[in-house]
């Protein structure tokens, strides 16, 4: 302790630390009792690679980040004359035997007792090198198959409690990595932040356009100080690390505020936190704006024309469903309508409309918020997915009496929809009558506008950047709805579709290859086919 005590004073004189920082390690080291390297690394004021060369300077011996290449790893010899527990509580552990010399790593060099003991538990001359906490862990636990400080008092987290975790998610580099990481995200439009603890490092990925990149990586405690901050800002248990949890917040970005919805759950190595970014100037936006084709744009302007009915929105997770059905509900927003929306969760605010979130917890369900809306004199429901059967029939039900609905499934085209609304055990003859129109989308990279496809800066050398809709659609008329009425006879609906001039996804993409709007490569990707030999 009083070792400790010193090495701060030295740190605070020569600007290492700031006093209020050094304060504050002070503070933490007379209230948990940790080694001060604990201490500073994890509240992130110096990294452990910094302090184990600061260590070794001042003690006048080597350092090494990575002893197990620094002699045998395997070194058995003094088995018998070693003890585990003494091993572990002064991390140290022998790496190499030279000559009846032993290479010993430790984190503390000034720790004269750990060394002693194990030149007097061996009987031969230890030879100190420096390394870090981490890289001694990594060390113990192979070298004796067990994970190092599982039943050890030294690697107990220094932010044990909630206090204590505060304290680490409010020190000024942890702040400033948050806001930096969320920042370059906005900048790359990216839609989500991942953090991926493990056993050495934490990976932090963006997602932009669809695909994951990997833009740095964090020390454990760097990144236990970020998933605490998150959990801060989202106003989540910040000392609960046994069960998901999930929260929102919002960050002031570029001069205006964007939303944040935020994912914790419990990994191997520590939380695993997944932020996705919702930035309605990036992502409220119009029809016009979608990318649709001409044939699919008069769809959705017909259906919404109408006063009622059910408009379906299709497509796998992630193929933009949630987007599009914002920019209808925007149409239709004009103040001179009802709109209500029940989602899960709400991503977007928009003005002129009533929107609510579910919670099985206390009954609100589709299901249940739509027959709660249905008494609200609503014009246009919004349902954010039809799930079940009861879903299913409360929309049928809304949709039959003058309501506009709008709604997803999850199809792989929009003829299908048809048959899992049918599988839901809804009968076609109700189908039949009710549903305005059905479309279904996925998302492809577009070209680059800025290379046109050869790789610059702006697209990190790859082409493409930012996406664009691929999209089918067709109006429910009255021969598509004599398919789907009581039998659905799906060559009778197909002939329907051809007659209104149906195209399908694999369409849309030839028309947008040849516009030279994507690649060949992208739409193989997204639809699992290659579009570019004979039909």
């Amino acid at each position: 302790m009083e070792r400790d005590l010193e090495r701060l004073t030295a740190f605070e004189a020569d600007g290492t630390l700031s006093p209020a920082d050094s304060a504050h390690a002070r503070s933490l080291l007379a209230d948990t009792r940790e080694p001060l390297d604990r201490v500073l690394t994890q509240l992130g004021l110096i990294s452990e690679s910094d302090l184990a060369t600061r260590y070794a300077e001042d003690a006048g011996v080597p350092v090494d980040l990575a002893p197990l290449q620094s002699g045998a790893a395997e070194f058995i010899r003094y088995d018998a004359q070693l003890n585990r527990d003494f091993l572990l509580a002064r991390r140290v552990a022998p790496v190499a035997d030279r000559d009846g010399r032993i290479l010993a790593a430790i984190v503390d060099p000034g720790a004269d007792e750990a060394l002693a003991g194990l030149a007097f538990a061996t009987g031969c001359k230890v030879e100190p090198v420096v390394t870090t906490h981490a890289a001694f862990a990594d060390l113990y636990a192979r070298r004796f198959g067990e994970e190092a400080g599982e039943n050890s008092d030294t690697d107990r987290d220094v932010s044990a409690d909630s206090s204590r975790l505060k304290d680490l998610a409010s020190t000024a580099p942890v702040v400033r990595l948050v806001n930096r990481l969320v920042a370059q995200a906005v900048a790359e439009q990216a839609s989500d932040i991942h953090l991926e603890p493990g056993p050495r490092e934490a990976i932090v990925r963006l997602r932009t356009d669809g695909r994951l990149r990997q833009i740095e990586s964090l020390a454990p405690s760097l990144a236990g100080g970020v998933v605490s901050r998150i959990k801060v800002l989202a106003d989540l248990d910040i000392a609960e690390r046994r069960r998901a949890q999930d929260g929102r917040f919002s960050l002031p970005v570029g001069g205006r505020s964007v939303d944040l919805r935020v994912s914790v759950v419990p990994a191997r190595h520590g939380e695993s936190l997944v932020i996705r970014l919702l930035d309605p100037q990036a992502t409220l936006t119009s029809i016009d704006a979608l990318g649709y084709s001409d044939a699919v744009r008069a769809v959705a302007e017909q259906a919404l024309s109408r006063p009622q009915g059910l408009i379906l929105m299709t497509g796998p997770t992630g193929s933009g469903k949630t987007t599009s059905l914002y920019a209808f509900l925007r149409r239709l927003a004009d103040g001179k309508r009802k709109i209500l929306t029940i989602e899960d969760p709400i991503e977007y605010e928009i003005d002129g409309i009533a929107q609510s979130q579910i919670n099985p917890a206390i009954d609100i369900t589709f299901a249940s918020a739509l027959r709660s809306f249905l008494r609200h004199d609503p014009d246009v429901l919004m349902v954010g997915e039809i799930r079940d059967a009861e879903t299913a029939r409360t929309a049928i039900q809304a949709a039959m009496t003058g309501h506009l609905v709008l709604s997803t499934v999850h199809t792989n085209d929009a003829p299908s929809a048809i048959i899992r609304l049918m599988d839901m055990g809804v009968e076609g003859y109700l189908l039949a009558s009710t549903i305005s129109a059905v479309f279904a989308q996925r998302l492809v990279r577009r070209t680059c506008q800025s290379c046109a496809g050869a790789g610059c800066g702006s697209c990190q050398d790859e082409g493409v950047q930012g996406r664009i809709a691929l999209a089918e659609a067709f109006l429910n008329t009255d021969e598509t709805a004599a398919a789907i009425h009581e039998t659905f006879n799906a060559g009778a609906l197909k002939a329907a579709l051809a007659e209104q001039g149906f195209q399908t996804l694999a369409d849309d993409a030839r028309a947008k290859l040849a516009a030279g709007l994507t690649t060949a490569q992208e739409i193989k990707t997204v639809l699992g086919e290659d579009i570019t030999g004979d039909r």
